[in-house]
């Protein structure tokens, strides 16, 4: 992926939304066993989520897409999923 967009480099948009996951996903693991770190893996990957949701939030609005009302919809119904999809489909919809 060669564009270069973003303030920072795709690669690391794509490290965030992946790392972001995962950290909610080992919280959610943590909180069911009952275990003390929970929370503070929960806040992180909650924080790291919105940071990445802001980054892509933005890029769609900078951007002329095609349906931009409908990816800004998503973004709000389904954040995690859209922003995958997003990414994955960006060269696509900005016309690249």
């Amino acid at each position: 992926m060669e564009n270069q967009d973003f303030k920072i480099s795709i690669k690391t948009i794509w490290v965030l939304v992946i790392g972001n996951g995962l950290l909610i996903f080992v919280a959610l693991f943590t909180k069911l066993m009952h275990w003390e770190l929970s929370q503070v893996l929960l806040i992180a990957g909650l924080m790291l989520f919105l940071l990445t949701w802001v980054i892509i939030f933005t890029d769609m609005l900078k951007h002329n897409i095609y349906n931009k009302s409908f990816w800004v919809t998503s973004m709000f119904c389904v954040p995690y999923f859209s922003s995958i999809l997003y990414l994955v489909q960006r060269n696509k919809l900005i016309g690249k």
